[in-house]
């Protein structure tokens, strides 16, 4: 279950409750039972105002995360790219400058092979972290043997320069995602302990009346990590199985046992 899919379902069973429980208040007839379901609706409200709020910044801000991560991948097939027309032009002109005998071809070969370590096809199946380092080194040495207002080399250094700044834009927008679920996961515990208590008032309540309709208003926690994924015993496919390390409340009314009926001796 991702995180935030838990909670766009908790949020909707609350929001659910709340107006349920607060339109049949009025029409319970006994008067603490109306009390009780009013004060289940306000405690119902009150947590829904920081949670609705807490889930909404996560999902945006996993949504800026997102699309900072896509930019990265868009600079980094840029840099791919650039590096490619780079060693290119760094080989044509390693050739051009041999072809004169009175240059030392040793020294240029190994300071072409130091400066451009990788082929494209070595240089695209880098991760992103070497990638840059490789990169960077090949500008220094592109600067030195083309000239840093070489066409190429300008276009390069822009390909690097836009990379360099995606990844740090991603860096921040990947910060502050892991913040807003600090504070969703606040939230969370805040909210789900507001449910199990209005749900024991609106037990309450409904006792009172020898009303069974429970399990109609508001469904146990645990019956979100089942099949029924809809007060009122619809089932619903958006409810999975927990993840690893969810506790699960299990706030469930007790069956009681039928009582045996012994038959009488006549």
């Amino acid at each position: 279950m991702s995180e935030t899919h838990f909670d766009l379902t908790l949020k909707a069973w609350m929001e659910r409750a709340a107006d349920q429980v607060r339109a049949m208040a009025p029409k319970t007839a006994h008067t603490r039972g109306q009390q009780a379901l009013v004060l289940a609706a306000d405690l119902l409200e009150e947590a829904l105002l920081p949670y609705s709020a807490a889930v909404g910044e996560a999902l945006a801000e996993s949504e800026e995360a997102a699309r900072a991560a896509e930019a990265v991948s868009q600079a980094d097939v840029a840099m791919d790219g650039a590096y490619e027309r780079l060693y290119a032009t760094a080989q044509s002109n390693y050739y051009l400058a041999v072809a004169d005998v009175t240059v030392n071809a040793t020294l240029l070969k190994e300071r072409l092979d130091r400066g451009m370590a990788l082929p494209p096809s070595g240089f695209r199946a880098l991760g992103l972290d070497r990638s840059r380092a490789v990169m960077e080194g090949a500008l220094t040495y592109a600067n030195d043997a083309l000239g840093a207002d070489h066409a190429v080399v300008v276009d390069a250094q822009a390909a690097y320069d836009g990379f360099v700044q995606a990844r740090k834009a991603a860096n921040a927008e990947n910060s502050d995602a892991v913040l807003a679920m600090q504070k969703l996961f606040a939230a969370r515990d805040e909210a789900r302990r507001a449910y199990v208590a209005a749900r024991q008032f609106v037990e309450g309540a409904l006792s009172l009346n020898e009303n069974e309709s429970l399990r109609q208003l508001m469904l146990p926690l645990n019956s979100m990590y089942r099949s029924t994924g809809r007060p009122g015993g619809g089932t619903g496919s958006d409810a999975d199985a927990p993840d690893a390390g969810e506790v699960v409340v299990n706030d469930a009314p007790p069956v009681q046992p039928t009582p045996v009926v012994e038959p009488s001796g006549e």
